[in-house]
């Protein structure tokens, strides 16, 4: 599946704004459990695997970053059913999520997510609040499909979300605090 998103980290001020300011549909804690290869082959090619928890139920995620220095991110993005989370995935699994040869992948940790969410026509906004060694970061989201919603846009615009940059996405945030920890 191709993932075309728009992506903004944003302060805890304008997060408060945007929370408050849409009825959000829905919300929901998510854990991501992010893999890695022992050469850093995966990241020098722009591919994050993860193992994402909702509500119980573990899947196992593959992303392709397609547009890597845009504030627009496309990314193929693949998912399988797995049971729990692994604390590494073997050399053949890895190929096989992957297509190259990086041998086995091992877990580096774990974030935790709190998401709002709401749809309008064929846009999906989401609020982000993210806890990862102990910081704390907050960033909207507006995945779509041919088009995005101007509503959305324009009443983010006002509140001062602006998507005129590069985001830094939430794996390439963990894995500079996961260095500081080393």
């Amino acid at each position: 599946m191709t993932e075309t998103e728009l992506k903004r980290i944003v302060d805890l001020k304008t997060y408060e704004r945007v929370k408050k300011a849409f009825e959000w549909e829905s919300s929901f804690e998510q854990e991501n459990n992010y893999y890695t290869d022992h050469d850093g082959v995966l990241n020098k090619n722009h591919i994050m695997v993860r193992v994402r928890v909702v509500n119980g139920v573990s899947r196992l995620q593959v992303k392709l970053d397609k547009a890597n220095r845009s504030p627009l991110q496309i990314c193929e993005e693949y998912e399988y059913d797995i049971d729990g989370i692994p604390e590494t995935l073997d050399a053949e699994t890895a190929y096989k999520l992957t297509n190259m040869h990086v041998g086995e992948l091992y877990r580096l940790g774990s974030s935790v997510t709190t998401r709002y969410l709401l749809h309008r026509g064929k846009t999906e906004l989401c609020l982000d609040k993210t806890t990862y060694f102990g910081k704390t970061d907050y960033e909207v989201e507006a995945e779509y499909v041919d088009a995005i919603s101007s509503e959305i846009i324009d009443r983010l615009t006002a509140l001062g979300v602006k998507f005129n940059q590069k985001s830094i996405p939430k794996y390439s945030r963990f894995l500079k605090e996961f260095k500081k920890q080393l």
